[in-house]
């Protein structure tokens, strides 16, 4: 899979989810908002009948006549209705005494019109509530052929009268309000969502980027070290099918006049001379120098390495590091080591790792390829 794939449906993936749980949170948002906000009506509602049902009983009480009362109610609710709600007034005969449409003064509520359903589901005609005197908070329905939507309604009844002073709130108008609210802010979400969204999957391929760059580098430098070490066991492998064909005058032919042809060792009170073509390597333990044969035989000599690397020939031998000193033809395999360190692989086996440090390798792939 392509990479800007992988990424773009890394995006599209990462969109889904949010946007799925964007969703069923503003679908609980807008329910318990709406519950809420039809709460809060309910009171304000109750609030407010009960408050200029009380100013009337406070007119009464003045000694002002029900008919001017009811001339300074009508007066400051004239055309105050609006699509939201506004503020009438019955008798408990039902007669519509105030109401900010003059034309619908003297009005009658009929009887079977329309229910009237209270906070405990209970359901009365609305008609009875008027004639009860009592006040009450609830849904106000109306028959389908009437042509109106249903309001939330309250009724204070004022002492001193048989008035009612209602206050209507429109339920219709109320939904249509919280449900724009609820679109606006769900688009503008959806959009920030989106532009957020965007701008964090470009950012993170930014910064991701170097790191990918950075990555393939490291390949490309692995690649070519194993190029290169591939090319240096080639040139290994050459040089001992070299030995190999020489073998019978390989030391007249490959060592220089100065070059040690055998080492003088001892092994308990024997005096043993080594050809130096049969020593595999010569490594450091324990401050010992020791001799490590190709048969697998191992011998101490007194000799420092520093002494040996002098005497040996160069083009066989090869000081490795500060305990080793390896002859070309032991070396079965040359292994990438850590970074830009190469591990030798010998024959006989070293119980120490052999490496070339990093500062060596270039010098010891010339000496491999003389």
């Amino acid at each position: 899979m392509k990479k800007i794939n992988l990424y773009t449906l890394t995006f599209l993936a990462i969109s889904i989810v949010i946007l799925l749980i964007s969703f069923f949170s503003f679908r609980y948002l807008y329910s318990s908002s709406k519950k809420d906000v039809f709460d809060s009506t309910f009171e304000a509602g109750k609030r407010e009948a009960r408050e200029i049902g009380k100013l009337l009983e406070l007119q009464l009480k003045q000694g002002l006549s029900k008919e001017t009362v009811i001339q300074n109610l009508q007066s400051s609710i004239v055309n105050t209705d609006t699509q939201s709600g506004f503020i009438c007034m019955y008798n408990q005969n039902g007669i519509e005494l105030c109401h900010p449409n003059p034309a619908l003064i003297g009005r009658k509520v009929e009887k079977n019109s329309s229910e009237f359903i209270l906070n405990n589901d209970k359901q009365f005609d609305f008609l009875e509530i008027l004639n009860s005197g009592k006040a009450s908070t609830g849904i106000h329905n109306f028959n389908r052929n009437s042509n109106r939507t249903s309001e939330i309604a309250s009724f204070y009844p004022v002492e001193g009268s048989n008035w009612m002073v209602a206050s209507h709130a429109n339920i219709d108008v109320i939904e249509k309000q919280i449900s724009d609210l609820y679109l606006t802010f769900s688009v503008v979400f959806l959009i920030t969502s989106l532009l957020i969204l965007g701008i964090s999957f470009f950012l993170i391929r930014m910064i991701y980027k170097k790191y990918e760059n950075q990555k393939n580098d490291e390949i490309k430098n692995l690649n070519d070290e194993v190029n290169s070490l591939t090319a240096i066991n080639t040139q290994l492998h050459l040089i001992h099918e070299k030995h190999r064909k020489d073998s019978n005058n390989f030391t007249s032919e490959e060592s220089s006049e100065n070059s040690k042809k055998r080492i003088i060792t001892y092994y308990k009170d024997e005096l043993i001379s080594l050809e130096t073509s049969d020593i595999a390597y010569f490594f450091l333990e324990n401050n010992i120098v020791y001799i490590k044969t190709c048969s697998g035989n191992q011998y101490s000599i007194n000799s420092s390495l520093d002494e040996l690397i002098k005497t040996l020939d160069q083009q066989i031998f090869y000081r490795a590091n500060r305990q080793f000193i390896i002859n070309v033809k032991a070396i079965n395999n040359i292994l990438v080591y850590g970074k830009n360190q190469l591990k030798l692989v010998v024959k006989p086996e070293s119980d120490e790792v052999i490496l070339i440090s990093k500062n060596r390798v270039a010098e010891f792939k010339k000496w491999l390829e003389q």
